[in-house]
């Protein structure tokens, strides 16, 4: 009978280790299940940055569209400035200088030699 207690202890003392050890692999389990939980929210976060990134780009690349479209703008303004630059210049040479008579020169110098100025501005014609 002794033995059979002791039989019996052994076996209950079996059991609570077999008991503990399943409850240490359940709290692994449980460990493991909550890393795996941290992994997939990882991978969400990680999916939201990547499509923001994208957002991003897709913005920074509608910005240079614009830009370029700005510049192709104002290369045309400059073209069209150009052309009336052109023009003005095509107008000044081809419209004669007013024609004075011979004296009116040499009347403004000696008007000039009799005030005793420094300087005469003359502006008479096209002046800028």
């Amino acid at each position: 009978m002794i033995l059979a207690d002791e039989s019996l202890i052994l076996a209950d003392e079996s059991l609570i280790l077999a008991n503990e050890s399943l409850i240490l692999v359940n709290e692994s389990l449980i460990l493991a299940d909550e890393s795996l939980i941290l992994v997939n929210e990882s991978l969400i976060l990680a999916d939201e940055s990547l499509i923001l990134v994208n957002e991003s780009l897709i913005l920074a690349d509608e910005s240079l569209i614009l830009v370029n479209e700005s510049l192709i703008l104002v290369n045309e303004s400059l073209i069209l400035v150009n052309e009336s630059l052109n023009s003005v210049n095509e107008s000044f040479n081809s419209t004669p200088l007013p024609s004075f008579p011979a004296p009116h020169f040499p009347l403004l110098a000696q008007r000039a030699e009799r005030g005793k100025f420094d300087m005469v501005f003359l502006a008479d014609g096209f002046a800028i």
